[in-house]
């Protein structure tokens, strides 16, 4: 059989079965889990007391091992019927297998078992597990053989006369103890049981598992179609006729059958396995039908369930990225061209930072139901936290347009209501093609759909954008989209490398007061990147905090190395950053991780325009750091929105002025004005002037007699490696 029994347990296929165990660990049913290694996963306590072992000792083993048996020959007919399940997938039953276990709670060692053994199915059709249900009928076999069984057939051969059995009252009584216990175990068989009669298929005999199934009592002498005549227009007279007239027997597998157990409630939906056996006369004439089979409503639901999650999200009930996938696969083979549109939320952030997590995702499933109530006549799927892909099939490009332009209308239009406050969220929906003619994959038009929905972000969001591989826009989105993984990687790697550039005092160039650190990315043949590469992907998607923190990290390291002793380091760091209030932590982090490194030699720079957006915030969190004893410089000034009243609001101790003004210093007047202006005012504030981008030597001496302090330049000293 190949069974291997040294392969571990699979622990997430376990996890899967926990929603399942309390309906069945209710069933008065043995009930055991497999895998197709035949590894047990779960049992019941019922399953636990029929084979005297505890579900502790059971899981993990694989079924020889848990139950060896005697010989090879009683293993042989258990394992053909789990190999008959996973190959076909069909329902199989062993109707008697002996089968000695060692424990059960049973006087004899020769244990007799009738066994079920149903298939378990995954998303994709194929056997993912296997549920057991086997049933002791030790005692039935036993009876079968008895002396008494021999009794019964010597009436049958007129060796007792009938005043002899008359005469013989112990005899009798123990007839009828015996038709008792047969009848006994016809009661307790786990399966539902019951003998119809005559072509009118009249009820002779039922056990109790089918009163319970069909819901009423009062059913001998009756017909089928008397005692439930909601089944005959689901089929199942004319399924009994013919069986009864043609003498062939029919076996049907999780058949959905409607049955009203009561009058006053409407029918219930009940899967049942089940077969259609015909009963003949020594004359070999059809003169009945036995009906034997199990409900497997709670298996065939739980596997209805398991396939459901495999294909949807758990949140929104829309499909999955994994059934959005194996959808286009199939797609990318057939003619035509398919749209995919990606929908990403604007603004969603603030409804989750405002309202909390769990708000939040009550918005997104109003939002899915709202999306998908629209008549889209595609496969709308979660893929992400706040984003959703709709896949249209065989749509030209305006039809796409016109649906995503719906999109964004139901969206835009929805109000959330959260502790009596209205919040709105919008969406920016990239589109693009894909398929035999238009020559893209799926995933390709995928990327290329995400990137553009990025675009119609930044173009002002709730509005579409076709993913055009040609346009400019669309190629630098896609290019910085792959810098994204390309700094992710050079981060993890190392391969940041941190270059200076000297800032001189302009009344004596040849002495480096401090140096500007600048970065560069070192690609995997070693080529030197600049930061402009790189800069605005790591902005645009998130990463510049991380690049921040991990330039700064290294400044740290060097410095806790005795290097550029005596030379303060001006380091970069986004308004973004700086924003986050956990910055401060960081750098006491830093500072606790490095005690050996001064904070004078640490200077934080940031750009007028990031540090005006939220000054008030800004101002708080410099005011924290500078605290610590570091010092601030606000960059490119006079570029931006500022006025010299911000110089005032925030805790700086120097000002460099914006390049453009030093590059026409001499050419331009107003230029030359500007300057002036900053460096007086600059003076009475008590803050120093550092002049940027100096690329000539004669601005220098210009420069200086304007009163600029400082100044670093191409004309001064060209970056270098640190």
């Amino acid at each position: 059989m190949g069974i291997e029994t040294e392969m571990p347990m699979d622990i997430d296929a376990v996890s899967e079965f926990s929603e399942f165990e309390a309906v069945l660990e209710k069933s008065h049913a043995p009930s055991m889990v497999l895998d197709t290694q035949l590894r047990v996963l779960w049992c019941n306590e019922a399953y636990e007391q029929v084979v005297g072992e505890t579900r502790t000792d059971l899981v993990g083993k694989t079924v020889v091992e848990a139950f060896p048996g005697s010989s090879i020959e009683q293993r042989r007919s258990l394992l053909e019927s789990y190999e008959y399940v996973i190959k076909t997938g069909q329902s199989h039953q062993i109707s008697t297998l002996q089968y000695d276990l060692p424990k059960a709670p049973t006087m004899t060692q020769t244990l007799y078992w009738q066994i079920l053994n149903t298939p378990i199915l995954d998303a994709h059709g194929e056997v993912q597990y296997i549920l057991n249900q086997p049933t002791n009928i030790t005692s039935l076999v036993n009876f079968d053989n008895d002396s008494y069984g021999h009794l019964l057939l010597d009436i049958e051969q007129d060796e007792f006369s009938i005043p002899d059995m008359r005469a013989n009252k112990g005899f009798l009584e123990l007839l009828a103890k015996e038709r008792l216990r047969v009848n006994e175990l016809f009661q307790q068989a786990p399966g539902f049981i019951c003998v119809l009669a005559g072509e009118s298929h009249r009820f002779e005999l039922t056990n109790q598992a089918y009163l319970r199934l069909i819901g009423r009592q009062d059913v001998i002498g009756k017909t089928v179609a008397e005692v439930m005549p909601e089944i005959i227009n689901q089929g199942f007279i004319d399924l009994l006729n013919q069986v009864y007239e043609s003498g062939e027997p029919f076996v049907g597998s999780a058949v959905p059958v409607e049955i009203r157990r009561n009058e006053n409630e409407a029918p219930e939906d009940v899967y049942i396995d089940f077969v259609y056996q015909p009963m003949r006369n020594d004359k070999n004439e059809v003169t009945g039908i036995f009906v034997q089979g199990y409900d497997v409503t709670q298996a065939h639901l739980m596997t209805q369930q398991i396939q459901f999650q495999a294909m949807h999200d758990p949140l929104t009930g829309l499909f999955n990225r994994r059934e959005l996938e194996q959808r286009s696969a199939i797609l990318e083979e057939t003619t035509g061209t398919h749209a995919i549109l990606y929908i990403d939320l604007d603004h969603f952030k603030i409804v989750n930072d405002r309202c909390g997590h769990q708000e939040g995702d009550k918005l997104l499933i109003q939002l899915a139901q709202a999306m998908d109530e629209i008549d889209h006549n595609g496969m709308l799927a979660r893929v992400g936290g706040d984003e959703f892909v709709l896949l249209l099939e065989s749509l030209v490009s305006g039809n796409a347009v016109a649906v995503a332009e719906s999109f964004i209308q139901t969206i835009s239009d929805h109000i959330f209501v959260c502790d009596g406050r209205q919040y709105s969220v919008t969406a920016s929906i990239g589109i693009a093609y894909f398929g035999k003619e238009s020559g893209l994959t799926f995933a390709h038009a995928l990327a290329a759909a995400d990137s553009a929905s990025f675009l119609a972000k930044d173009k002002g969001r709730a509005r579409v954008q076709i993913a055009d591989l040609n346009d400019s826009d669309v190629c630098q989105q896609r290019r910085d989209m792959d810098w994204t993984n390309r700094l992710k990687k050079a981060m993890r790697e190392d391969r940041i490398v941190l270059f200076g550039q000297s800032i001189v005092a302009l009344d004596n160039p040849k002495v480096v007061l401090h140096r500007e650190v600048l970065s560069r990315l070192k690609d995997e043949s070693g080529e030197l990147v600049a930061p402009g590469a790189f800069i605005s992907a790591a902005e645009r998607y998130g990463l510049i905090e991380q690049l921040d923190r991990h330039i700064l990290s290294k400044v740290f390291q060097r410095l806790s190395e005795a290097q550029d002793q005596g030379c303060r380091l001006f380091v970069n760091v986004s308004g973004i950053t700086l924003s986050n209030p956990k910055f401060v932590y960081f750098i006491d982090t830093l500072l606790a991780k490095y005690p050996q490194v001064s904070t004078d030699s640490v200077c934080i720079e940031i750009t007028e325009t990031a540090a005006v957006n939220n000054i008030r915030n800004t101002a708080e969190m410099m005011r924290k750091i500078r605290d610590r004893g570091i010092e601030f410089a606000l960059d490119d000034f006079g570029s931006g929105v500022a006025t010299f009243n911000y110089l005032e609001k925030l805790p700086i101790r120097y000002v460099k002025i914006d390049g453009e003004f030093i590059q026409n210093v001499t050419k331009n007047p107003v230029s030359q004005a500007i300057v002036g202006s900053i460096q007086q005012i600059a003076k009475v504030m008590n803050l120093i002037t550092i002049a940027e981008r100096i690329e000539e030597q004669e601005l220098i001496e210009h420069l200086h007699s304007l009163g600029i302090n400082l100044g670093q330049g191409y004309a001064i000293h060209r970056p270098e490696a640190l």
